[in-house]
């Protein structure tokens, strides 16, 4: 069967006990991680959060999606759009990795996106990432939108870094 990345929801803070859970199914499961910075009264740490609060992603068949959520705490559902299982392409999760080899470029972003000009990375450790473009003090952020979750990170780019693509 064929092999596709699944978005599974998790109960709020159970990403890495779920995460934990799966693996050791033996099926192949992505949480990313990124670096933030928390607040106490009387300190502050960095800390990994998910980069996705509540949600990780599973590679897997028709079967083996099945078996990674029965009997997994933590686990609510797999994550449904347009009547279907939420399906993320290769290419978004690769892109979410390239992402992270310089996480600190990374910031999360709670907003919708609208249609913007599509372009490519051409430069630099995020060379081939597609995305679009939204100006932004100066600078351009590279907007990775991924659909089926209703969440977007961005990358600051200048314009040198990338292209339009048609």
């Amino acid at each position: 069967m064929d092999k596709k990345w699944y978005v599974l929801q998790t109960k709020p803070l159970q990403e890495k006990k779920v995460f934990e859970q799966i693996n050791k199914k033996n099926i192949e499961v992505y949480l990313p991680f990124v670096e933030t910075i928390r607040y106490w009264s009387d300190r502050k740490k960095k800390v990994k959060v998910p980069l996705f609060p509540g949600y990780l992603f599973v590679h897997a068949d028709k079967n083996k999606r099945y078996e990674a959520i029965s009997s997994t705490i933590g686990a609510l559902r797999y994550l449904v759009y347009q009547k279907r299982f939420a399906v993320v392409k290769e290419e978004e999760i690769n892109n979410i990795r390239i992402s992270l080899i310089e996480p600190e470029r990374v910031k999360i972003e709670n907003v919708n996106l609208y249609e913007g000009d599509k372009v490519e990375i051409t430069r630099g450790i995020f060379k081939g990432l597609k995305g679009a473009i939204v100006q932004f003090r100066g600078n351009y952020k590279l907007m990775v939108n991924i659909i089926e979750m209703n969440t977007t990170f961005s990358v600051e780019l200048s314009n040198s870094e990338v292209k339009l693509i048609n």
